[in-house]
This record gives C-alpha cells, sequence and structure tokens, in this order.
C-alpha cells in the first residue's frame, strides 16, 4: 500500500524547476512510496511530462537508485538509495538521542530495538541495537512503511489525536497476515486501549510468526515524532512477559521523548 502525501494532487514542477529539480522531485516521491510508483502516476503527480519521468527514473534506475517492483513498471527505493540513507543515519541526532535507550532494552531482553520516526503518513525506521541471537527479526532502515503496518506504526497512530489518526485510517487497513485488524472500529477500539496502556503489542500483524511492542515518543512541540520498538520472532516473546516488555518500552519512549525536549502536560503544570 502506497503512502500518500496530503499535497500530493498538486503538481510540484513549479516549486523545483529544471532537469536537477525534476529529478529530485522524482527521487523524493519513489522514496515516500513503500510499493513503489508508475510512471503514469508520478506524471500525474509531479506535473512532469510524462516522456521526462520514464526518462529520469530509467537514468536512476541504471545508478541503482531506483528500481523496479515486481510488477515491472512500478519504481521503488533502490541499493543505492539506501546507501546514503544508512550514511546519513550516522549523523542522525535522533539515533545517536536514542541509542542508548536502545542499548539498555536489548542488554535487559536481548532482543533486537528500532527506533521510527514519522515521515508525513509514513514510518521510516533510522536507527538500532541488535540482539545475541543469531535469528533475528530484521526490518530494513531507510524504508517507508504505512503507519497501518505493525506494533511501530500502530503505537504512532496511538500517539496522535484521534481525529489525525481517524483520517490515515480511511485509507484501508490491509490484510498482511490472519492476525491483521481490517475493520476501522475494531482498529480505532484497539487505539484506545493502546493509548491507555502506552505501548502498542502487535501478535504477528505485520509479518506472519513475527511479533513486536512499541511506543510512542514525543517532540519538543508535542506532536508524536515516532516510537521505539522492539521486533523478534513471535515464539521467543512467549518466553518473556508482554507488560513487562511494553512498560520498559513505554519508560524509554519517554526518556527519548525527555531527551528531544518534550515536557508533559502534567509535569508543565506541577500535577
Amino acid at each position: 500500500m502506497s503512502t500518500v502525501d496530503t499535497d500530493v494532487d498538486q503538481p510540484k514542477e513549479n516549486s523545483k524547476s529544471g532537469v536537477l529539480g525534476r529529478a529530485i522531485t522524482l527521487l523524493e516521491l519513489v522514496a515516500t512510496h513503500a510499493d513503489g510508483i508508475g510512471v503514469r502516476e508520478a506524471a500525474r503527480v509531479t506535473g512532469i511530462d510524462r516522456s521526462a519521468v520514464s526518462r529520469i527514473l530509467t537514468q536512476f534506475e541504471e545508478l541503482g537508485y531506483v528500481e523496479q517492483a515486481l510488477d515491472r513498471g512500478m519504481y521503488a527505493a533502490g541499493p543505492s538509495l539506501f546507501s546514503i540513507v544508512a550514511a546519513l543515519a550516522e549523523r542522525d541526532t535522533l539515533v545517536k538521542a536514542a541509542e542508548p535507550f536502545l542499548k539498555e532494552l536489548v542488554s535487559k531482553f536481548n532482543e533486537t530495538c528500532y527506533v521510527a520516526s514519522r515521515v508525513d503518513d509514513s514510518l521510516v525506521f533510522r536507527g538500532k541495537v541488535d540482539c545475541e541471537h543469531t535469528i533475528r527479526y530484521v526490518i530494513d532502515l531507510g524504508k517507508p512503511f504505512p503507519l497501518v503496518s505493525g506494533a511501530a506504526g500502530m503505537a504512532i497512530l496511538a500517539g496522535m489525536p484521534a481525529e489525525e489518526s481517524d483520517r490515515i485510517l480511511s485509507g484501508g487497513l490491509p490484510a498482511n497476515t490472519p492476525q491483521s485488524i481490517t475493520d476501522q472500529d475494531e482498529f480505532r477500539r484497539q487505539l484506545e486501549i493502546d493509548r491507555n496502556q502506552g505501548y502498542t503489542y502487535s501478535p504477528g500483524r505485520w509479518v506472519r510468526n513475527g511479533a513486536g511492542i512499541s511506543a510512542p515518543f514525543f517532540d519538543a512541540g508535542g506532536r508524536c515524532a515516532g516510537a521505539i520498538t522492539l521486533s523478534c520472532p513471535a515464539d521467543r516473546l512467549e518466553a518473556l512477559s508482554i507488560e513487562e516488555v511494553g512498560a520498559s518500552i513505554r519508560t524509554a519512549a519517554q526518556g527519548l521523548s525527555r531527551r528531544l525536549g518534550f515536557i508533559p502536560a502534567d509535569a508543565a503544570t506541577g500535577a
């Protein structure tokens, strides 16, 4: 399922004119569509001539910045683009701020933990600390994913105001696995539970036999900016206490929020 910016129907060519500007516009567009985007749709969204779109994307494909998905004609982010993202992530202040919290969680539970940030109506995993297990639950860094995909996305949705999460849910809920919640009312009820407990548990709702527990963190302005997530094979999570892991991740997310300058309302008022 592709993610779409709120202003996606407005042509962007005027804001970035010239060959380089058009190329950057198209690269940004591909980067924000997790399942890829076709030439026709890219031309419609950006206002760039269809033949120019095809020519630019072909050149990017030759350089490895984009690649065609399984259904040919749909362009998605390629390995060269992911390499740049990984290099930039090394200098990402969010990754550095989150690292001690991730390390503490991995030291406690010995499962891989990630920090993900919200990017428009998608999420991107920015950094991780690996566990010591040979078999791990691996998530690509730098790749955009829909907010309705798993524990991290659901935690971010739970951290949003209800009217904002409702807007995103109105776009539909994919059946990624038999455990996926596809009914919007049921999804909203689960979000309310997650808001109250401060963390989200996803028992294979995104990837079969995979499990995740996640909690949202907030920036200095009080906006839900992302989530801290523990992910592992479902059978290993059975040996842990969901409540204990959830509480620890919630505490880590609260610590990261404070590190980013967030002051909870009760702390601000002295309550």
